[in-house]
Order: C-alpha cells, then structure tokens, then sequence
C-alpha cells in the first residue's frame, strides 16, 4: 500500500511563497486549506503569526509549522525548499523530529478582561499603551507565583519567546528562549532602573491610574482599549510546535 499523499497550507504571499508551494508539489504534496492540513509552511513573520493563532482559535488543525524567513526562529527559503521532502515524510507521524528538523513548542498567548472584546490570542506580544502622548501611566502586574509589581511607564509589554527579540527587546527586555517562559518589560518607564522579569506562567496586567484608558496592542494591531482599574490576564493558551533545524543543518 503507498504512503498517503501529505497535505500541506502555505500562509504568504510573493516569490518566496510560490517557491515553497511549487517546491512541495513537486516532492508529492497536495496543498490544502488550514482546516484539513497535515502541517503548514508560514512564509514572512506575518503569516507566521497568522499561523499560530489559527491553530489557537481552531480555525487550523494542530499540526507543526515550518517558519520561513529571516527572523531567529525562521528557516532560510533555499534551506526549506532543499528540505522540503524530508519535511512531509515527517508530517503526520507521532515521532519529535523530522529528517534534520525538530520540533520546537511556542506558546500562543490568550488575552482576557479587555474593553468590549472577545478573547484575543497572540503569537508574539501583548503591549499596553497610553493613548495619549507624553502621559504617562501606572501598572500593577501580577504574577502566577503570587508576586507583583507596580510600574509606572508609558506602557508595558508582555512577549512569547518568539516574539521576545521584537518590542519588548527594543524596550529593555530579555530576549527568551523557547520554553524559558514570557519576557515582561515596562515601556520607557519612569525610573533610570527599570526592573524586567521572565515569567514562568502567566501575567494579570491592571491599569492603575484614573485619568484614561490605555491602548491594547496584539502582535502589533490595535484591538481596544483598558480602561483603568481593570485586569488583562494574559496565559498560554495553547503551544504549537515549529520546525527547527538540527545542527547539521546549519
């Protein structure tokens, strides 16, 4: 009896993608929409994200996704289009590795408690605002092992490992590595010391200030607003694993 045919949902757009869709075609794949795949190739950060909130949602099957890019967690185009093949032959078994891949697992993010809004998820960062120029706010993060902290900044930012190297890195923060928990950093705070933390479960971010509410930022868009006093639980929601290459890759 044959192998069953891999299917295989390409996310992004241009040159790269279509490399990527011809690429596995030609190595026996048949592309397919997120709701039936066996795993998905993610061209440019964008689709990414996309990706993993899919997955998060329901919107797509938990399947592993193969990052393509520049990014510290993506793989290079020509590298990916070489590798293709050994990538599908890996796709819907229980084994952790593929051939010269494993699997890495990424936490996506569920954003709770904010201003007339469904639960939000996201792949990268979760960042609170202030809305009004040159105003500064007051924070009290909350932290699942009982401690606190009361900041005040222009905002505050709470980032997944893979999107730990983005804003909150431009902020002051800690880069993490998978697995090494969420990179939590005050945004031009008010002090010449700020203090950032790594936290290992999840975070309740409250505004404490009483003039106005503060923007909500998810992996870069604007999705409401918080109005103070209230709490934002921010948790993982899910974790979806991404293909990494193993050392004989590089």
């Amino acid at each position: 009896m044959s192998e069953p045919t891999r299917r295989l949902a390409v996310l992004g757009d241009g040159e790269p993608a279509a490399a990527i869709r011809s690429a596995a075609t030609t190595a026996g794949a048949r592309l397919a929409d997120l709701s039936e795949t066996d795993g998905i190739v993610a061209v440019g950060d964008a689709a990414l994200r996309d990706a993993m909130r899919a997955v998060a949602t329901g919107d797509a099957r938990s399947v592993p996704v193969l990052p393509i890019g520049d990014g510290r967690h993506a793989v290079d185009l020509d590298l990916a289009t070489d590798r293709i093949g050994g990538v599908l032959d890996g796709l819907g078994g229980s084994e952790a590795s593929f051939d010269r891949f494993s699997r890495v697992a990424h936490p996506v993010l569920a954003v709770d408690g904010a201003e007339d809004g469904p639960r939000r998820f996201a792949a990268a960062d979760v960042a609170f605002v202030t809305a009004a120029p040159a105003r500064i706010s007051e924070y009290e993060i909350a932290f699942s092992d009982g401690e606190s902290a009361s900041v005040r900044a222009d905002g505050a930012a709470v980032a997944t490992p893979l999107g730990s190297d983005g804003y909150a890195a431009a902020a002051g923060g800690p880069v993490v590595s998978p697995g090494g928990g969420l990179s939590v950093v005050p945004v031009s705070p008010f002090t010449t010391r700020p203090d950032t933390w790594v936290a290992s479960g999840g975070v309740s971010v409250t505004v404490e200030r009483e003039e106005e509410p503060v923007a909500l930022v998810v992996d870069g868009t604007r999705r409401g607003t918080v109005e103070p006093h209230r709490s934002v639980r921010i948790e993982t929601a899910t974790t979806v694993d991404l293909l990494s290459p193993t050392a004989e890759n590089g």
